[in-house]
């Protein structure tokens, strides 16, 4: 489902290393962490100006003094929305990539957010996920969710779910990249570009 966390730390795919410009891994990052924010799961198709609306995270602020050798380190940059960069500045949050975010927080069908733990709770607060703007789009792109779900050979009905939870048109093509050191390089041969290419991807994901 469009709103449910992972049970899982996310498992990194990709391992681009040398960059000078740490927005030089926007790609990388677009790709590894499928098209949408890790903190609040909007995607780059509910945006009006698609991956122009997200960037590059530090998990570790790069402010901090103690972390500023992690500046331009892969493993310390996730992709976020604009929005969540903003309001996250320079606190230190979850990171996806070591913890289960679902033991932590919890969307319900009405779009509602819950803390699940004090992590959690603080995670919501210093980023706003219980904004009433955003449970409203929740709540709506979820009844695009059912309304698909009960209507499956309606063609208006599908179509707007396709275009809701669909991959993103431009998908970045990340084989002419040519980073210094790449730690992970068979992540080349599953990136979404390829599988689009290949005929291997699907239509919309979750």
């Amino acid at each position: 489902m469009p709103f449910v966390y992972s049970n899982q730390p996310h498992v990194r795919k990709h391992g681009p290393a040398g960059y000078s410009d740490y927005t030089t891994f926007k790609p990388w990052l677009r790709d590894e962490f499928r098209f949408r924010c890790v903190y609040c799961l909007e995607r780059e198709r509910w945006c009006l100006s698609g991956h122009a609306d997200f960037g590059v995270d530090h998990v570790r602020p790069q402010g901090n003094p103690e972390f500023a050798n992690l500046a331009y380190d892969y493993e310390n940059l996730v992709y976020a929305c604009n929005r969540c960069n903003r309001a996250k500045r320079e606190r230190l949050l979850l990171d996806p990539c070591v913890n289960q975010f679902a033991e932590h927080l919890q969307i319900a069908d009405d779009g509602s957010i819950v803390g699940l733990t004090l992590e959690g709770q603080r995670l919501i607060n210093c980023l706003g996920l219980a904004d009433a703007k955003l449970q409203s789009t929740r709540r709506r792109l979820l009844l695009i969710l059912r309304f698909h779900e009960t209507h499956p050979d309606d063609p208006d009905a599908r179509a707007l779910y396709v275009d809701c939870f669909g991959y993103p048109d431009d998908l970045p093509d990340l084989d002419p990249l040519r980073p210094e050191k790449n730690s992970r390089p068979t992540g080349l041969t599953e990136t979404y570009f390829r599988q689009r290419e290949e005929g291997r991807l699907p239509e919309t994901y979750f």
